[in-house]
């Protein structure tokens, strides 16, 4: 099979070095994988995804430096990933295995069993697959990338804390431009529904000694780097209007409330500061981004508009609890009046009853 005279050949000494061509060989795998579930199932029995594992694993640093591309790799290696049954991996927060099948992958499993290489490659010092894939996100079909973390994180506490933190640590230095597939990957991270979501959620908004919140993060940013602030801000914002759980423990907060209000009253100021999207007036805004592009102003494009508006929309109201007491009290005094009509109406009764008895 032509497949694995290629295999052969990209399992040869040092081919990575030798060959300037090795990417286009990868490429072929990318494009033969995508010919549907036989061609995976293929590539499963050829352990194709454990070969390309390891090197990215013991190669990766110095491929990346030479080829700047290793997109067709890591998407073989998610897709196939994403074909094998890891239920060994996984435990929920009552220490048990979980009774339903996992709902967040869309693959079909073509491997009921995970074998001890590839588990050993993934799990091997502390997750270090995940962390070499988070060191260089691609936008090479980044669904299927954040399939691939979102199968592997769910109830598996481990692999989660370590992919929120290495994309914490990423967030804060990374170029403005580079940050889109990072927080693309946080929020769907946080949007898992399974039993660790709540830790989850607490170790990305509550922080830590060592580790900045995503509110630091705009906080710190808002001088100095704009358009950073601007995209933790768009993160933050859909995170807590998609869960109620997320927006729970944000709030239960009061700090965070006062910060939240100061930083949308901020993003509200440099929005009317800049030229852009005003009305229904498309041309003005069509090319504007704050995602891409090395100006350090937030540009006024209607998806900013739009984040300004949903992140005002959070912010609890305070006149939710004056509203409610005054509904009580409304109640109290309509009791206090009912009874007093009822007390005075006695009164008048029995002074009747007196002046006819005295006649």
């Amino acid at each position: 099979l032509p497949v694995t005279l290629l295999l052969t050949t990209i399992y040869s000494n040092d081919i990575t070095r030798r060959n300037p061509q090795i990417f286009q060989l990868f490429h072929v795998f990318y494009c033969f994988m995508k010919g549907g579930i036989a061609e995976r199932q293929q590539l499963l029995k050829l352990g194709v995804h454990k070969r390309f594992m390891r090197i990215l694993l013991e190669e990766g640093s110095s491929m990346r430096a030479q080829y700047n591309d290793t997109s067709a790799l890591h998407n073989v290696i998610s897709v196939l990933l994403c074909s094998v049954d890891l239920i060994s991996l996984r435990q929920n927060s009552s220490g048990l295995p979980p009774d339903i099948p996992c709902p967040v992958n869309n693959f079909q499993i073509l491997q009921r069993t995970l074998d001890h290489d590839t588990k050993q490659l993934l799990i091997s010092d502390n997750y270090s697959y995940l962390r070499k894939l988070l060191e260089e996100p691609t936008v090479m079909e980044l669904e299927v990338i954040v399939q691939m973390i979102k199968y592997v994180s769910w109830e598996n506490a481990k692999a989660s804390k370590v992919v929120l933190s290495e994309l914490l640590h990423y967030v804060s230095p990374v170029h403005s431009s580079d940050m889109k597939p990072y927080l693309v990957f946080l929020l769907h991270i946080l949007l898992i529904q399974d039993s660790w979501q709540r830790k989850r959620i607490q170790l990305v908004l509550k922080g830590g000694p060592e580790r900045d919140t995503l509110l630091d993060i705009i906080q710190r940013s808002k001088s100095h780097h704009q358009k950073r602030a601007y995209q933790c801000m768009k993160c933050l914002t859909n995170l807590l209007s998609a869960s109620t759980l997320a927006a729970e423990i944000f709030f239960e907060d009061p700090d965070n409330k006062f910060r939240w209000e100061g930083a949308v009253n901020w993003l509200g100021v440099q929005l009317e500061r800049r030229p852009g999207y005003h009305g229904n007036n498309a041309s003005s805004w069509g090319n504007l981004s704050n995602e891409t592009g090395n100006d350090f102003y937030i540009e006024r494009s209607n998806s900013a508009v739009l984040v300004h508006q949903k992140a005002e929309a959070l912010l609890p109201n305070d006149s939710d609890e004056g509203e409610s007491l005054s509904e009580e009290d409304s109640k109290n005094l309509s009791v206090d009046d009912s009874a007093q009509n009822t007390s005075a109406s006695t009164q008048n009764t029995s002074s009747s009853t007196q002046n006819t008895s005295s006649r």
